[in-house]
């Protein structure tokens, strides 16, 4: 069984991936909540669960046309939450002032309260439903954009290839995050920055123990096809928890299918600097641009 102090470390770790992230306020331009000034609404619900809340950052001068970017915390899915995710969206609103940004908590995997793969899913779809019929209230399009780190990453990819049911989604956005859950050698690991076997943490993701077609079916990598979401990622070459090269295989696979993509490493570990975190987001904006604008 994975201990409290395994999950303290994988959440810290986390955390420190996204430089600076705990829970530092998010600045905004003009906070009255009128007309269509810069306008945040905060915990918006979307359940009955405390877990199903969204943050909404809506720029000034916006209209039906406002691109939307859906973000998704990590923590190895059982941990972290959206405060974590913060300074990417300070970041993010300085470099494309003219998008709209959700940032949402969903219900973390718990095999005590059966919550798996399956319930993350619909919280995103649920999310994604929620600002489509809002959005003449919050002015904004209902062409998005996904992206998220770590755990977050890997939920953004598997709902833009596999769930998109709104077919909405048009591009996604990869930090670090696994690309094949039905890793075996990945699976069957011992891992010291995370304090004991993947396969337990991965199980609790999926809901069930070791089962090739199973983990295929929530794995990026096997469920990508050629009409797939335009995709950009970014992995760190020292990454202890999620293997670099699930992200070069994955680069690899885009590749091979003709899905329009762009792939960057840097020297980091699982997550990246302050410096480099400026650099993908430099990346990122002009990349979801060109399919959201």
């Amino acid at each position: 069984m994975k201990t409290l102090t395994m999950k303290l470390v994988i959440i810290l770790i986390v955390f420190a991936g996204f430089n600076s992230c705990i829970k530092k306020p998010v600045t905004p331009n003009n906070s009255t909540g009128n007309g269509t000034n810069d306008t945040i609404i905060a915990e918006v619900s979307y359940g009955s669960d405390s877990k199903q809340v969204y943050d909404l950052y809506l720029p000034e001068n916006r209209d039906s046309t406002t691109p939307v970017i859906v973000m998704i915390h990590g923590g190895a899915w059982y941990g972290g939450q959206k405060e974590e995710m913060n300074s990417v969206v300070n970041k993010l609103r300085n470099k494309w002032p003219a998008a709209a940004i959700v940032n949402m908590n969903y219900r973390l995997a718990s095999n005590a309260n059966n919550i798996h793969h399956d319930e993350m899913m619909e919280d995103i779809q649920s999310v994604i439903g929620d600002i489509i019929s809002h959005k003449d209230d919050y002015q904004v399009s209902t062409n998005m954009g996904i992206m998220g780190g770590s755990a977050g990453g890997q939920l953004s990819m598997i709902y833009a290839y596999n769930y998109n049911d709104f077919n909405n989604i048009k591009c996604v956005g990869n930090f670090f995050g696994p690309s094949i859950i039905s890793d075996w050698d990945w699976y069957n690991s011992n891992n010291i920055w995370l304090g004991g076997n993947v396969g337990e943490i991965l199980a609790e993701y999926v809901g069930q123990t070791w089962d090739a077609a199973v983990y295929d079916g929530v794995s990026p990598y096997w469920m990508v096809n050629a009409n797939s979401q335009p995709t950009i990622i970014f992995h760190g070459t020292l990454d202890p928890i999620v293997p670099l090269y699930q992200s070069q295989w994955m680069r690899g696979r885009l590749n091979a299918l003709g899905v329009t993509n762009e792939y960057y490493e840097y020297v980091a570990f699982h997550g990246l600097d302050d410096n480099q975190m400026n650099d993908a987001l430099n990346k990122l904006v002009p990349f979801f641009k060109t399919y959201l604008e």
